[in-house]
């Protein structure tokens, strides 16, 4: 407590930078805040900005640092003053609230607009974690979202000033809308793409860490069975599995989920970040996205491609963690399967006819997406250097 009053102090009394923007993410270097920090350090406008980024792992460092891009430390004697010294403090997890001073802006791009409940609507939050929610919507200056709907939505969780809530789009997605070819993709897989027909991505939502179970844990068996994996190889599909990074470590220490077939890929969040990469940035290679109460299907909407909802165990999640949309079958504008016979047939008839639940992925993508564009970053930088100026008038 006492550390944390100096550190306070030290905030009101160190002067600000009005041109330093401070960036934080989890994983490191990923997501909205890369997107961002991209943007700003690779448009001419806005070469007068000084951007710095914060991580925890020493390889991203080094990598920052060899690519031209001011990084140390977050548990560093230089980390803590470049959080004093900035104007500007953008991150994805409510970074560094603790230590922001009247004279600093701070933004909460978060990771996601979300399907399912969290913070104040979330029923597995208690007591001291509502009150860490409760101080990052006091000291939060910005935070976006991706319509009306979805900006009610972070509002409610944070239990936020609405005026706070700026409706922009999130600047991952603007990666959706450019192409490498598949370049990335194939040198994050280490394979040659081309040889298969379809590439399928699975991306299912966290369930089991950090002291909680949100609904069951059975959802990854499928990979186990004898039937899936054939079906994969007679239809030459590349099925890629990325994990929950707070959950990927439960799996990868179970030998016998390592073991499988050369048709099945996990892509692991090490290797995502030793690259500097983001999930988003080779979203758009896939043809379908497999995926249960994840927000990534909010996203690859923009996309209008086909995506099945491997639905379980929706009692049993509708009862611990919740849904902040519902009902459920109307904001998941896709199939559901819940017997692996199931999950192949609805594959099968997504390759067959990529018009599937076409309409009903319009529908949603309309609700939840209003700017559907690669300018999502613009808007949000705008928006924060318009708020840097004085008071939100909203």
């Amino acid at each position: 407590r006492t550390l944390s009053i100096i550190i306070r102090t030290l905030s009101i009394i160190i002067p600000k930078s009005d041109n330093q923007v401070l960036f934080a993410s989890i994983p490191d270097y990923s997501d909205n805040a890369k997107a961002l920090s991209e943007y700003i350090a690779t448009n001419q406008v806005h070469q007068q900005y000084d951007i710095v980024w914060l991580v925890n792992d020493s390889d991203v460092l080094q990598k920052l640092t060899q690519n031209g891009i001011q990084a140390y430390p977050e548990k560093s004697v230089r980390g803590l003053y470049s959080i004093l010294r900035s104007k500007y403090i953008i991150g994805t997890h409510s970074h560094y609230c603790w230590f922001k001073a009247k004279n600093q802006c701070l933004v909460n791009l978060w990771h996601g607009m979300p399907l399912k409940a969290m913070g104040y609507t979330d029923g597995l939050e208690k007591g001291a974690a509502l009150k860490i929610v409760k101080l990052v919507a006091n000291t939060t200056d910005m935070l976006i979202a991706t319509s009306a709907i979805t900006k009610t939505v972070m509002a409610t969780s944070f239990f936020i000033d609405p005026r706070k809530v700026v409706v922009t789009g999130q600047p991952r997605n603007d990666y959706l809308f450019a192409t490498d070819e598949k370049r990335k993709l194939a040198m994050l897989l280490d394979r040659d793409l081309s040889k298969y027909d379809k590439l399928l991505l699975y991306m299912p939502t966290f369930r089991v860490g950090h002291g909680r179970v949100e609904g069951a844990t059975a959802h990854l068996d499928f990979l186990r069975t004898d039937l899936f994996n054939k079906f994969l190889i007679d239809n030459n599909i590349l099925f890629v599995l990325k994990l929950h990074p707070f959950e990927e470590k439960y799996w990868l220490s179970q030998d016998d989920f390592k073991q499988n077939n050369g048709n099945i890929v996990i892509l692991k969040t090490d290797c995502l970040t030793n690259h500097l990469i983001s999930i988003h940035e080779v979203l758009a290679d896939f043809d379908i996205l497999i995926t249960d109460y994840s927000s990534i299907f909010f996203d690859f909407l923009l996309l209008n491609r086909p995506i099945i909802f491997w639905s379980l165990d929706l009692e049993e999640y509708a009862q611990t963690r919740g849904f902040s949309l519902e009902p459920y079958d109307f904001w998941t504008p896709g199939p559901k399967a819940m017997t692996v016979e199931m999950l192949i047939d609805e594959i099968q008839r997504c390759i067959s006819d990529p018009t599937y639940y076409e309409k009903e992925r319009i529908t949603v993508n309309d609700l939840i997406n209003q700017f559907q564009d690669e300018n999502s970053c613009e808007r949000v930088w705008k928006e924060i250097l318009h708020m840097a100026e004085g008071p939100r008038k909203r």
